[in-house]
């Protein structure tokens, strides 16, 4: 990644003040994170920010939160492999398939129903 100096700040409103409803403000703003980075020139993806430290700041307001997410790309040693794909699509082995993978619809939750 060509950005490691650069620090991305993205922020969302939630009109909930309850952790559980801020799911989609903070996705927004993840997702804002990589576009920034993009339009700074560096052609990064969503998947890249696995394994990223993602900053969260929770702001108070009168009708909510604001949801702060900010992220400080780190150097990679090495760069991603250039995979060829056809003009009909990606390779069923890409990196970003999910062939051959079994899904689990709990997202690898042990929680019971409704927990």
């Amino acid at each position: 990644m060509a950005t490691t100096d650069r620090k991305f700040t993205a922020t969302e409103e939630s009109t909930s003040k309850h952790p559980h409803d801020w799911g989609r403000a903070m996705a927004v703003a993840i997702c804002r994170l990589t576009e920034m980075a993009r339009e700074a020139g560096d052609p990064v993806h969503h998947e890249e920010l696995i394994g990223e430290d993602l900053h969260l700041f929770v702001e108070d307001t009168d009708d909510g939160v604001n949801i702060t997410m900010s992220w400080t790309p780190r150097e990679r040693t090495e760069p991603p492999a250039d995979k060829a794909t056809s003009d009909d699509g990606p390779d069923e082995e890409s990196e970003h398939s999910a062939a051959g993978q079994r899904f689990d619809p709990t997202g690898g939750s042990t929680a019971g129903v409704g927990q």
